[in-house]
């Protein structure tokens, strides 16, 4: 069963990671965007990261997607920290150089559009750790993220040192669930025959 959808957007895609997306992660993560990231060299590693995206995506952990730009591998998209009673989560991109601001954007709108629509997430999370492109907060933003708090020295990038946490929020503006009953939908007299009789075999109804 395939929990993580393929989902697409103006000039690219996102799609659930297979065996054979281990090259296409290993390259990505050769171009780490945030500061203290290291470049990972064991593609086991990244063998388990794949088996592990199902795992989070069948039991309402998590969810992965390769980001696809014409065709080409350019990033990817996780959806963590996810509190499937709370209805929120956490977003994050990594992407290659090459990523255009456009296509993040597109990609983030997407994924977040999924959660909103199969599992009713309003509440979005995403940080922007110092040191990173200062760009990517206008992305961040153009997506509806807002700016909640600064988290002083929450991210160690070295055995000594660490960096601010700029923690950004999203609350997207959708009703909550209606929680409904079995047969709230039933369209009424459904069950009720031309002489007002409910259901065959009731009292005064047909044998």
């Amino acid at each position: 069963m395939k929990f993580t959808p393929e989902l697409t957007f103006d000039g690219g895609l996102v799609r659930p990671l297979t065996a054979d997306d281990v090259d296409n992660l290993f390259e990505i993560y050769q171009h780490p965007e945030i500061p203290g990231q290291r470049v990972i060299e064991n593609r086991e590693h990244l063998q388990r990261m794949i088996d592990l995206s199902v795992q989070m995506a069948a039991t309402q952990r998590g969810m992965m997607w390769l980001l696809e730009v014409n065709g080409e591998s350019q990033g990817l998209v996780s959806i963590y920290d996810w509190q499937p009673s709370l209805l929120r989560a956490t977003l994050r991109v990594d992407g290659l150089p090459a990523l255009k601001d456009a296509y993040r954007a597109a990609a983030m709108n997407a994924c977040m559009k999924f959660m909103a629509d199969k599992y009713h997430l309003r509440n979005f999370a995403y940080q922007w750790v110092d040191g990173q492109q200062d760009s990517l907060k206008a992305v961040i933003e153009s997506v509806g993220f807002k700016p909640a708090a600064v988290l002083r020295d929450a991210w160690r990038t070295g055995d000594t040192s660490f960096a601010n946490v700029v923690q950004y929020h999203c609350v997207l503006d959708r009703a909550k669930p209606v929680p409904r009953k079995l047969g709230d939908d039933d369209e009424l007299g459904q069950n009720v025959s031309a002489n007002g009789v409910t259901g065959r075999g009731s009292i005064g109804g047909d044998a």
